[in-house]
């Protein structure tokens, strides 16, 4: 099942008690965005029509992709499109045609939160919208089911084969904090400083969830932190790199290329040879080891 893969991903970060909340901080944020989607939030009587009327007299442009979504502005943007591998940093609401609200950013507390374009951190139609996407925007996206989560649904929370509304804000661009040699990472909270033991190694242990652009949830290495010591090969070049200098508590978004993730093998049946990955990591330990 596609899950609200990093909505669940945020709640498990913010779940642990060892580090701060990660502070999203970006310059030139755009607040061309002056509809309040706050209105959709509500759990009143009238919420649903609210939702179904929401963009009736707003909607300044209209497009309809081949893939069947329809794209509706309710603000244009002036600000940079986006590619695969960029960081949007977004407001969102995803809602039914019944009139629900089943996901968005406020159920987390937060005014907005990053979405890496182009790597299943989503739907596949959140990905096909936001290739049409640039800063300032603020449009509904209505996804049909087979890009939303198709005949298997949400158990208890979608019905199989019900189409999407994506209500969203696109707030700004986020520069990544490295950007070099086929690794490009952003860095989402700081970590606890550390002192290696005199004569001993580094060892760093830590979570992530990878995907890629076909496939959401490729791998998943979480509960069970996976365990490296610098100077050693023991995972891929792209990580190494990241690795060697993280400290406990930090949490990435990494977007590596084919030749720092698994290369022209692959990962078995989940990754493809030469496929970029895109990483969501936790630093969970770092210690000295004899």
């Amino acid at each position: 099942m596609r899950s609200l893969f990093f909505l669940s991903l945020l709640l498990t970060f913010s779940a642990c008690n060892d580090t701060p909340k990660p502070k999203p901080t970006t310059k030139n944020i755009v607040k061309a965005n002056t509809q309040d989607l706050t209105a959709l939030d509500t759990s009143a009587a009238g919420s649903k029509k609210n939702l179904i009327n929401f963009e009736k007299g707003k909607v300044s442009m209209r497009k309809q992709l081949s893939s069947g979504i329809v794209l509706k502005w309710i603000e244009r943007g002036t600000g940079p499109v986006f590619k695969a591998g960029e960081m949007a940093l977004i407001d969102y609401r995803l809602g039914t045609p019944d009139g629900r609200i089943i996901d968005g950013n406020n159920r987390i507390d937060l005014p907005f939160i990053p979405f890496v374009v182009g790597y299943s951190m989503q739907t596949q139609g959140w990905d096909l919208a936001f290739a049409h996407l640039r800063v300032g925007d603020f449009v509904k996206v209505e996804i049909p089911a087979a890009l939303a989560y198709g005949s298997k649904g949400i158990k208890d929370v979608l019905a199989p084969n019900t189409p999407n509304w994506l209500y969203v804000k696109v707030i700004s661009k986020i520069k990544p904090s490295t950007d070099t040699d086929g690794i490009r990472a952003w860095k989402l909270a700081d970590g606890q400083a550390f002192n290696l033991e005199e004569g001993s190694a580094k060892e760093v242990a830590y979570e992530f969830v990878a995907s890629t652009p076909n496939k959401a949830n490729a791998i998943v290495a979480r509960k069970f932190p996976q365990r490296f010591v610098v100077g050693q090969k023991t995972t891929v070049p792209g990580l190494r790199k990241i690795l060697k200098n993280a400290l406990q508590g930090e949490r990435y978004y990494l977007v590596l290329q084919p030749e720092q993730a698994y290369g022209s093998n692959g990962y078995g049946q989940v990754i493809a040879p030469n496929e970029p990955v895109f990483f969501l990591i936790d630093i969970v330990g770092v210690r000295s080891i004899s």
